[in-house]
């Protein structure tokens, strides 16, 4: 007679060792496990990878999968939350979280399995039928409400300073099968092994993404990493710029100066992350961004314009208190061709945005100190907006780098913010 656990044994090797892990993105990881799993017969309701690797931003990344009659454990306990993905496809349904630092010091993460996992290193089982007298977490509840059966976290073997485990949660009557925990433990390494490719690759992306932006980042990822090559789209972009800087530089205690340019990204990274848009380029006191816009370039150009007004909105919100050293700043719109490209020498590149889109973008932030206004736009930028909003123009300028004159417009509430 066979023995069962061999067998769920030799299903789970077949499918931790199969070249597929090698090719599947890190976001499928959880999709192709649980349909293993469901396939021995588990009935899994939920599963969650929990990563933490070295990273300037992020604390930690989040996968939870579900069946797609499954609704979302809810996470109205955490302000760490910095950005969310969802995948839906026919095996289930998956929301990736971004968690910044900080997360860990939250209830949430203190009454979490997971850190109990990560930091004893040990598996933790929660048996749900009959339900415990304890409550040992407040997931637990949750679980129980959805009508599971089985809790299981265990951790997996990574490198040094990078923590991943795994958690399933199933409807399974009598939870899991002893052949399955039987064999869970020579299946564990081979799982660690597929997990930890995937964690590199995302370890890598993200931190990438941290410097040189997500959309280079993957363009870097997926292979266009030689010097000279180059990448263009049409794109809505943005050069905001602080003023006063060289002053403050020299009248302000390093400290507070460099709280108040951090101050300030976040106020930007806010506004332009919240439509979509996305960050290049610090430099300095200044920051280029970009809403692309491929398709719909009046689209882009209005969310560009919505995350200005919004940024104005924050700034003067932030410049009431008496306590705070005021902030001010300068913005140039542009609508036009963006180029992603890879410069430098053979020994060190730099992946960088140019051309002549840019040049206009930062030639209008800086003639915004004479016009006397926060923002101006190009024409190619007010000729695409559809936003409803009176515009004034503030002449025909000559600015360097251009031969012919650039006429330039500036949205009321640039001119309102220069008054008040």
């Amino acid at each position: 007679m066979s023995n069962p656990s061999s067998h769920i044994s030799q299903a789970l090797h077949e499918w931790g060792v199969d070249k597929r892990r090698l090719q599947e993105k890190p976001e499928d990881l959880l999709f192709s496990l649980t349909s293993k799993l469901n396939e021995l017969g588990l009935e899994v309701g939920l599963a969650t990878i929990c990563i933490r690797t070295p990273h300037p931003q992020l604390d930690m990344l989040v996968f939870r999968w579900r069946p797609l009659t499954t609704d979302e454990v809810p996470t109205t306990t955490t302000r760490s939350i910095v950005g969310q993905r969802t995948i839906k496809r026919p095996d289930g349904v998956q929301d990736i979280y971004y968690m910044v630092h900080g997360h860990t010091n939250e209830n949430m993460w203190q009454s979490s399995p997971f850190r109990k996992v990560i930091e004893e290193k040990k598996p933790l089982r929660v048996l749900l039928t009959p339900p415990p007298e304890d409550i040992p977490f407040p997931i637990v509840e949750d679980l129980m409400d959805r009508g599971m059966t089985d809790y299981l976290v265990f951790p997996l073997n990574s490198a040094p300073k990078v923590s991943v485990a795994i958690s399933l949660a199933i409807h399974r009557p009598n939870g899991f099968p002893p052949d399955f925990l039987d064999a869970l433990d020579s299946f564990l390494p081979v799982l660690s092994l597929s997990v930890a490719y995937k964690v590199e690759r995302i370890q890598f992306q993200e931190v990438l993404a941290a410097y040189i932006g997500k959309e280079p980042a993957s363009l870097v990822f997926q292979g266009q990493i030689h010097r000279g090559d180059i990448f263009s789209r049409e794109s809505t972009l943005g050069f905001l710029d602080v003023r006063g800087f060289t002053a403050a530089s020299e009248n302000l205690p390093t400290e507070t100066l460099l709280d108040l340019l951090n101050t300030f990204f976040e106020y930007v990274y806010d506004a332009v992350y919240a439509v979509g848009g996305e960050i290049l380029k610090f430099m300095g006191d200044g920051i280029l961004f970009m809403v692309a816009g491929d398709q719909n370039p009046q689209q882009t150009c209005d969310l560009a314009l919505k995350a200005v007004h919004a940024l104005i909105h924050s700034i003067k919100q932030y410049n009431q208190n008496p306590d705070a050293t005021p902030i001010n700043f300068g913005c140039g719109l542009h609508y036009g061709t963006v180029l992603y490209g890879n410069i430098g020498t053979n020994a060190r590149l730099d992946f960088t945005v140019m051309g002549p889109a840019v040049n206009l973008a930062s030639r209008l932030e800086s003639l915004t100190k004479s016009v006397g206004v926060t923002c101006l736009m190009s024409a190619d930028f007010v000729n695409r907006t559809t936003v409803t909003e009176r515009y004034q123009c503030m002449g025909t300028h000559k600015l360097k780098g251009f031969a012919k004159p650039q006429t330039v417009y500036a949205p009321m509430a640039a001119i309102l913010r220069q008054t008040n």
